[in-house]
């Protein structure tokens, strides 16, 4: 057992380590601002066509969730996996803490004539919603302080079946060598599916863990492109020493491809979906 984050429960590692992580980030920014949403500006890009087919992942949960009418979708943000399961059930409840996410939610919910998702702005651990039949969480987990107390309110707002959608490392672990080059500190990455399951185990709850996909290369179209994004990840203001730092890592990290320019250390990712019924 690691004793990185600490010697005690699975819980208590668990909030050592995000607690260190936020340490880390908000340290990192020059002008950190509690009440910014993280998503403004860019959550267009998490919508998608509701009436899509081949997504493996939405086939898979389409089997998880084949008994339940009702569902609410756990940080479901623009509605990108919420508005496909709604196509077949009473109704979706999408909670999420971003009004951004939200909004662009209500507009692919209009675009699509989709009237039986309703948006919820709250904080999970907070919440207090109807009793849905399922529960959907995708690749909301990792930064949860209080993870206890958030995985509670999945099971009491889940009558019937819970599924949690994580990586196995956290989303960002590859950045780590970026990290270090820009700001020359080892990362503190966030936990993954190990760590929550050790914390599913210590609550006595029994899931099930099966791997949905193990992922490609994170591509990205332009130099431009890429500064954007990582910018954005790696805390880093444009035409500071930092930025210098993360423009000459850019020249080792990014490999020309027919797809695009292949980020360093990104393949590989694992996307896994751990379930369990109440």
């Amino acid at each position: 057992m690691s004793t990185l984050y600490g010697s005690g429960d699975a819980v208590c590692r668990w909030h050592n380590q995000v607690q260190s992580h936020h340490t880390q980030s908000i340290a990192a920014q020059q002008h950190f601002d509690p009440s910014q949403d993280f998503w403004e500006g860019v959550a267009e890009q998490f919508r998608d066509d509701p009436f899509r087919r081949g997504d493996p992942l939405l086939d898979k949960l389409e089997q998880e969730f084949l008994d339940c009418r009702t569902l609410v979708d756990i940080g479901g943000g623009a509605g990108r996996l919420a508005l496909p399961l709604a196509l077949s059930r009473k109704k979706v409840t999408v909670a999420d803490s971003s009004k951004s996410m939200l909004e662009e939610l209500r507009k692919s919910c209009d675009e699509a004539n989709i009237q039986n998702v309703e948006p919820v702005f709250t904080l999970w651990e907070e919440a207090v919603v109807q009793v849905h039949e399922g529960a959907l969480c995708s690749h909301v987990t990792y930064g949860i302080e209080d993870i206890e107390k958030f995985l509670k309110n999945v099971n009491r707002y889940a009558s019937k079946h819970v599924v949690i959608v994580a990586f196995m490392k956290s989303p960002q672990a590859h950045l780590g060598i970026l990290w270090e080059a820009v700001h020359g500190e080892k990362r503190v990455h966030l936990p993954g599916v190990p760590e929550l399951m050790d914390v599913l185990w210590q609550m006595g709850l029994t899931p099930e863990l099966s791997v949905l996909d193990h992922l490609g290369p994170h591509v990205y179209k332009s130099d431009e492109d890429a500064l954007h994004d990582l910018r954005k990840r790696l805390y880093v203001n444009q035409g500071t020493e930092k930025d210098e730092k993360l423009i000459t890592a850019l020249q080792t990290n990014l490999k020309s491809t027919k797809e695009g320019l292949e980020l360093a250390n990104s393949d590989g990712r694992i996307s896994c979906i751990i379930s369990w019924d109440n």
